[in-house]
């Protein structure tokens, strides 16, 4: 089968494109033929790659332009089937499944809501409301859609577009079952709704790793305000001084500086170590040396890929109960849900698995079992290559 996969970037630049990077190969060990379409990267991280810049815009000249590019691209490369994980771009979706069957994967929620992310950014808090005209007067209060009429109204445009076209996608691909219900509220057919949590895209470990020393507190994410690191850093400050924390994203000089300054007012910036993305062999490096594994995010994620890795690795985490977070953290098993925004609760939970290195231990193998089990790439492969034969 010669399958299509179209996502905005092609590097390892957050969760979707390092599940989409892990696919690619497995699919090929498995006798596919891989083509990728990208806008921005690196197109030797794959086999065989282009580049479809209209990808990464919503603008109605580039919808436009991305119908007939994606168009050329199906013309010319003829897959059996394709598979978009992110695009802001309608027309490039809407020239495939003119033709061919094409699954959306629901990595965010940008089919469903014009800011992606049912999150308020004032109040740092989750909407609940489905997309309507009245998402233009809720975001001048509570700041979820960007101000700017020349992006929000295209990409309001992308939902409703998505509302009315939603039968035409040969099915959804949701990564967790909170996922698929915000598709199912939106209309979606349940029959053609799929939940399908990623798999994990490092291999498990048999038993969890040797507790490190000294004592430390991970975070590996965006640095972002919906991803929490704030409730990091405060969570770090209320553990002894012998604790160290560890975070790794996307720092510029400002998230770098604006941290730090919250670190010192808090009183933890000679322990808190700030680190840029990282290679693949350097955040497993990260994982090695991590005491507990502390997942703040405060919209509602619809997996946490980042969270398999750990769990992997046999740390346990302490993570806010948001989104498809449940799917991975079961409390008291793999770790403890926390509620979101809430600093002294992850370094009440956190204190607990630094404390007893026996609750460590034992958390972090039923974490290594439940990634052996549900989240293993045989498990997820053998499950997407089902539907895609069902489709073709």
């Amino acid at each position: 089968m010669r399958i299509l996969h179209l996502n905005e970037h092609l590097d390892w630049k957050g969760g979707v494109e390092v599940y989409l990077l892990s696919l690619l190969p497995e699919l090929e060990a498995r006798g596919h033929e891989v083509l990728v379409g990208y806008s921005e990267g690196r197109a030797e991280l794959a086999t065989h790659a282009f580049q479809l810049t209209e990808l990464s815009s919503a603008q109605r000249a580039d919808v436009r332009s991305g119908y007939s590019a994606a168009q050329s691209a199906i013309e010319r490369y003829r897959p059996d089937l394709v598979h978009v994980h992110q695009t802001h771009n309608q027309g490039v979706i809407h020239a495939c499944f003119e033709r061919i069957p094409t699954i959306i994967h629901g990595h965010d929620y940008r089919y469903l809501c014009p800011a992606s992310s049912f999150f308020y950014r004032r109040s740092e808090t989750i909407c609940q409301r489905a997309a309507g005209p009245a998402c233009f007067a809720v975001t001048l209060a509570r700041h979820c859609l960007t101000p700017r009429p020349r992006y929000a109204l295209p990409y309001y445009q992308r939902v409703r577009w998505a509302h009315r076209q939603h039968e035409c996608f040969a099915h959804v691909v949701a990564p967790s079952e909170s996922c698929r219900l915000r598709f199912l509220q939106a209309g979606f057919d349940a029959g053609r709704v799929t939940t399908l949590p990623y798999f994990c895209p490092i291999p498990a470990r048999v038993r969890p790793r040797p507790l490190p020393e000294p004592q430390t507190l991970l975070f590996i994410g965006r640095i972002s305000p919906n991803k929490g690191g704030r409730y990091f850093v405060e969570a770090l400050a209320r553990l002894p001084e012998s604790v160290r924390g560890v975070m790794v994203g996307n720092f510029d000089a400002a998230s770098r500086e604006s941290v730090a300054r919250l670190a010192s007012a808090v009183g933890c910036a000679s322990r808190l170590d700030l680190r840029p993305w990282a290679g693949r062999e350097e955040v497993s490096r990260a994982f090695q040396q991590a005491s507990v594994f502390v997942f703040p995010s405060i919209w509602p994620e619809t997996l946490g890929i980042v969270g398999l890795e750990a769990l992997a690795t046999g740390v346990p985490a302490v993570a806010s109960d948001v989104g498809g977070v449940r799917e991975w953290l079961k409390e008291g098993e793999t770790g403890y849900l926390v509620p979101p925004k809430d600093s002294a609760a992850i370094a009440d939970r956190a204190a607990r698995l630094l404390t007893d290195p026996g609750l460590n231990h034992r958390l972090g193998q039923q974490g290594i079992d439940l990634i052996r089990g549900r989240f293993s790439t045989d498990y997820h492969l053998g499950r997407l290559i089902d539907l895609y034969e069902a489709l073709v």
